[in-house]
């Protein structure tokens, strides 16, 4: 094993369109709503998040992945409980 391949054991690269499967519970953070729904991306897959209400906007909620299209990189998901929040609001 050359000096660079032990540098560089282990590292892997994220994926921009990260996969999400059906049943896996995940924490993101809410975008936007429309009063029943959210808005979470990661990187530049799309979560709905059912019942995100105005009071998660900008708030990290948990979520339980409903439905995933891996050719489109969209999903839904359920809201199971806010677990914090962002930096950037109040």
């Amino acid at each position: 094993m050359s000096l660079f391949d032990k540098y560089l054991k282990g590292w892997t690269f994220r994926a921009n369109r990260p996969t999400l499967e059906p049943g896996s519970e995940i924490d993101v953070f809410v975008a936007e709503t429309n009063g029943t729904s959210g808005r979470a991306y990661i990187g530049d897959t799309e979560l709905i998040v059912d019942g995100a209400g105005p009071e998660t906007v900008e708030k990290q909620v948990r979520v339980r992945v409903t439905d995933f299209d891996e050719t489109t990189a969209t999903g839904q998901g359920e809201l199971l409980e806010i677990v914090g929040e962002s930096s950037y609001s109040g």
